[in-house]
């Protein structure tokens, strides 16, 4: 992955709606430890299906596959809805979901079923995490 691609994944805000949460690469964060706390997790990640590859779909295009990950995983782990905002602001922001109580190797099988460069994972009481997927 190109330098200017990983800087932006690093740079963006993965915001999760309700309960308002704001996650950060390399930054603690106490809301989102609370959430897993009262949700009995200790792990967590935050996944899309849009722009596989970072090649841009059409809204259409990216709702089908965010229905299609939704489906994957809503009958096994906690999802709160969310999306990802990068400072282009030229680059629309990314439906996702964070997904609590998820093990690190299913949540980058969950990538790279859904053909992304990178997801984010994290465990209570530490920082979030940037795994890329590709070379």
């Amino acid at each position: 992955m190109d330098n200017g691609l990983l800087s932006a994944y690093e740079n963006t805000s993965f915001n999760v709606y309700q309960p308002k949460i704001s996650i950060r690469i390399g930054v603690i964060n106490k809301e989102l430890d609370n959430l897993l706390l009262a949700n009995q997790c200790e792990t967590y990640a935050f996944v899309t299906a849009y722009n596989p590859y970072s090649a841009l779909k059409t809204y259409e295009e990216n709702r089908e596959l965010n229905e299609a990950l939704c489906r994957d995983l809503i009958d096994h782990y906690q999802l709160f809805e969310g999306e990802g905002v990068g400072e282009d602001i030229s680059w629309e922001p990314e439906k996702s979901f964070l997904v609590l109580g998820i093990n690190v190797d299913d949540a980058k099988a969950i990538g790279v079923k859904y053909s992304q460069n990178a997801i984010v994972f994290g465990r209570i009481g530490e920082k979030p995490e940037l795994l890329v997927l590709v070379d």
